[in-house]
């Protein structure tokens, strides 16, 4: 199995480190183990719910910009949901300039409507 050698190691890190391995009844190295283990697991799996979050986020923008868009009575085909990203935020950075307010945001436009 490999070995690992970390080097200038703060002394308060490892002291850190070393409670928490006595907290949780593990030596420093099986600590480290869990906490590496841990990291990779979760960056993995959370990656995949990542996108996920961002496609629902994405359509129920899109959903939100056609219905705005709509009740000023400008028609617009949304983009494809398969389509290259980059180009779909070019669409939706041009579709901006069509109905927002000067230069606010959506963002800046909900939040003053919120202020009413």
């Amino acid at each position: 199995m490999a070995q690992l050698t970390i080097e200038d190691l703060d002394p308060a890190l490892l002291e850190k480190l070393e409670a928490l391995a006595k907290e949780h009844g593990r030596s420093l190295q099986a600590e480290l183990k869990h906490i590496l283990e841990t990291a990779t697991r979760s960056q993995t799996n959370n990656l995949a719910d990542d996108w996920e979050a961002i496609r629902k986020k994405a359509d129920l923008m899109r959903q939100q910009i056609i219905a705005h868009a709509a009740s000023k009575g400008i028609n617009i085909e949304p983009p494809e949901k398969k389509s290259d990203p980059t180009e779909v935020i070019k669409q939706f950075r041009l579709l901006r300039g069509k109905i927002s307010a000067g230069d606010m945001s959506i963002r800046e436009m909900r939040e003053e409507g919120r202020r009413f």
